[in-house]
């Protein structure tokens, strides 16, 4: 019994550490979105009651960065892809918190006008393919009239003999 509890006494004091640790980094995001958030808010003129959302959001985004900065901190081409993706992700998300009017502003801010961890990334605008110019046919083809699709016939109930 003694063994059990200095092993369940030890096992706590090993993870102690590792929990204060977390912590302190988390409040660090915390502190650096309250920061970010008040810049932001001053900007576009963000209201009191989508602070408390956007700066949650702005911290998930920090928490995301650092993470992709850990990973990929040999792949520069691949960091930066992750990086474009949870920045467009984070405008995404940004837009269903905002009105209209806060977005707008918000996309219209000059690159170097807010923080780089809260500028507006925009998605990439999908390239319209412009439809080929038919020159095998000179004369249309004739409509053709529609078929109504034939109703299947009516099952026929099986009487079942007991």
């Amino acid at each position: 019994m003694k063994r059990f509890f200095l092993l369940l006494l030890g096992s706590c004091a090993l993870l102690l550490p590792l929990n204060s640790r977390a912590q302190e980094v988390s409040a660090a995001y915390r502190t650096e979105a309250i920061t970010i958030t008040r810049q932001l808010a001053a900007f576009i003129v963000l209201d009191d009651a989508r602070q408390l959302p956007v700066r949650r959001l702005t911290q998930q985004r920090l928490s995301q960065e650092t993470e992709a900065r850990q990973l990929y901190a040999n792949d520069p081409d691949m960091l930066q892809k992750k990086l474009t993706a949870i920045g467009q992700e984070y405008t995404l998300q940004l837009g269903s918190l905002l009105s209209a009017a806060q977005y707008e502003r918000y996309l219209a801010a000059a690159p170097g006008t807010l923080p780089a961890s809260v500028a507006a990334i925009r998605q990439p605008a999908p390239t319209a393919q412009v439809p080929a110019p038919r020159t095998t046919a000179s004369h249309p083809e004739p409509a053709r009239a529609s078929i109504p699709a034939a109703r299947p016939a009516a099952a026929k109930t099986a009487t079942v003999r007991r």
